[in-house]
């Protein structure tokens, strides 16, 4: 099993022993039978919950791994949803995955040329987190702008403040057979999608050019002076991280079969930091876990106020800065790794037990 999941495997990643992959298979085939047992409208929320994992991995992969403080990424989460919208009205259904597929591309590009400016034009490292703020308001801002019949792409509507609505659910098919992903072939979709990701990153960060980025996170100067193009490094990863963004904005839009400015407000913006500093922000397993349990929790909260949820997040943020600045479920992967490693070599002190490879 080991040579088998090796590019899977390294020091940048939690979890490389033959019983973490055993618990991974189980859980991840539980997570694929969970909608044969369970009602439509549970399964169609949980897929729900999933998409925002996608923005969560978005965030972690920048400030987490490189080091890049965004607070950017729900504008690209929120443009793909529109940039969806538009297409997917416009073209017949059997196209709305190619509408997908564009969408998630045309914000790749979009956050290509972003992160041009931001790092080819010389932006400190203190300004980059104003200046992804600015572009996020920037763009809520302008869509609220678009009510009124003059603002209209073809057939479909921005709606302003209101909204996009109408937007279809993404389907394939071909001659009579036509398969529409919502209820629990979208909670497979995603859930697919989530998997691909998820271990597609493992190797990424396990690879040279993870050990790149954690390198730019640590000391720039230093890799730099190595020889490495910095700026390229940041580049790529933020153009990756926008296109994390924009999958989950596309889901989220066929999920919802509607995209609003407020998914681009300073809540929207604010939330993913949270997500990711709960869990832990150098762990994409971390991001993972956290993500969905505080979503769910937030969807809870909300049905009594939203007041209650703004209150939940603030005491957590506060709680995780105090006392768990490596994440919570960082934190429980640590403990759990140096009991691992405590029963193997029973004389080590905990206190050197510094990664979670072993758990």
């Amino acid at each position: 099993m080991k040579g088998a999941l090796s590019a899977f495997n390294g020091p940048q990643t939690v979890g490389a022993s033959p019983p973490y992959w055993i618990a991974f298979f189980v859980a991840t085939g539980l997570m694929f039978l969970y909608p044969m047992f369970a009602d439509d409208y549970a399964v169609s929320n949980n897929g729900f919950l999933l998409v925002w994992v996608f923005l969560g991995l978005s965030v972690c992969i920048l400030w987490g791994y490189t080091g890049i403080f965004s607070f950017g990424q729900t504008a690209f989460f929120g443009l793909a949803g529109y940039a969806y919208g538009i297409m997917s009205i416009n073209l017949p259904p059997d196209l709305s995955m190619a509408a997908a597929v564009c969408a998630i591309v045309i914000t790749m590009l979009l956050s290509a040329f972003v992160g041009y400016i931001i790092f080819y034009g010389g932006i400190s490292s203190l300004y980059i987190a104003i200046f992804t703020l600015m572009l996020t308001l920037l763009a809520e801002t302008l869509l609220s702008r678009t009510s009124g019949p003059q603002f209209k792409i073809g057939q479909a509507s921005l709606g302003g403040s209101n909204g996009m609505v109408g937007i279809p659910p993404l389907q394939i098919g071909w001659g009579d057979f036509q398969l529409i992903f919502v209820d629990k072939p979208f909670f497979w979709l995603v859930a697919s999608a989530l998997l691909i990701v998820f271990l597609g990153l493992r190797v990424l960060l396990n690879s040279n050019w993870g050990y790149l980025m954690v390198a730019t996170r640590e000391d720039p100067l230093r890799t730099q002076l190595f020889g490495y193009d910095v700026r390229w490094i940041q580049l790529v990863t933020y153009i990756l991280a926008g296109g994390l963004a924009a999958i989950g904005g596309v889901l989220f839009a066929s999920w919802n079969n509607f995209i609003a400015p407020s998914s681009m407000g300073m809540t929207a913006a604010t939330l993913p930091i949270i997500w990711v500093a709960a869990g832990g922000r150098a762990s994409i397993l971390a991001v993972t876990i956290s993500t969905f349990l505080l979503q769910w929790i937030n969807q809870q909260l909300a049905y009594s106020g939203g007041e209650y949820s703004l209150m939940f997040f603030a005491v957590l943020l506060l709680a995780t800065v105090m006392l768990f600045p490596q994440g919570m479920v960082t934190t429980i992967e640590l403990w759990l790794a140096a009991g691992s490693h405590a029963k193997r070599s029973p004389g080590l002190p905990l206190g050197r037990v510094q990664g979670g490879t072993d758990a």
